[in-house]
């Protein structure tokens, strides 16, 4: 295990930690029932094991890593249970967050969402499947912020940054061959928004999510 710490702001030492393993995690770097040794993590980023206890309790508490007995804290795995979940819990929110932002859709929140979606076309031109992932995270949380419900907009971050572990494990599984469709529902879904039409934006939440579950759980 080599882990590598990010260029953050000045923090204390269990967010240093927290965030390192974290992205880590989230890139994949770390694996799917990767062990994490304290005194490893603490050695290789020069902190006492305290933080990273710390850290790894944080990590526990978003499911991210495990305790098993007799092993220690691992990587949490990735399985069918926990796509299902994602994309379910990823459905109910947005058929919650799409509904409210389209009645509070501005000019300036449907040139946002444009601009985004003009940049997964661009991304998609040039078979770059890590941007696109990343605009599509964007565009989603764009939408939730515009509800002005930071409860929503917290839960919606964790769960795609849930879904952006998946795709980044799945990576040349599914998200190329789930991307061309996936763009259509985007721009399909923004014109709804604009339109206010609150039936085609549930009908086209569920496909976009239930379409994207299936992909990943053919390929697994």
């Amino acid at each position: 295990m080599q882990l590598t710490p990010g260029a953050f702001l000045p923090q204390t030492k269990q967010q240093f930690v927290y965030r390192t393993l974290r992205d880590a995690i989230m890139r994949c770097e770390l694996r799917p029932g990767q062990r994490l040794v304290i005194e490893d993590v603490a050695r290789q980023l020069g902190v006492s094991p305290i933080p990273v206890r710390e850290a790894l309790q944080l990590l526990q508490s978003e499911r991210l890593v495990n305790n098993v007995p007799h092993v220690g804290a691992v990587v949490s795995a990735i399985t069918s249970n926990s796509i299902a979940e994602t994309f379910t819990v990823l459905e109910g929110l947005e058929m919650v967050g799409t509904r409210a932002a389209a009645g509070r859709l501005t000019p300036e929140g449907a040139r946002e969402l444009e601009g985004l979606v003009a940049d997964m076309d661009s991304a998609l031109a040039r078979d770059q499947w890590e941007a696109w992932g990343d605009l599509n995270t964007r565009f989603h949380v764009a939408i939730a912020r515009l509800t002005e419900m930071p409860l929503l907009i917290e839960m919606t971050e964790r769960a795609f940054s849930q879904w952006d572990r998946l795709r980044r494990y799945f990576f040349r599984g599914s998200l190329p061959s789930r991307a061309e469709a996936s763009q259509q529902q985007h721009k399909d879904l923004l014109a709804a928004l604009r339109s206010q039409d609150y039936e085609a934006i549930e009908s086209i939440v569920r496909t976009h999510n239930r379409d994207a579950l299936k992909a990943y759980m053919d390929h697994l």
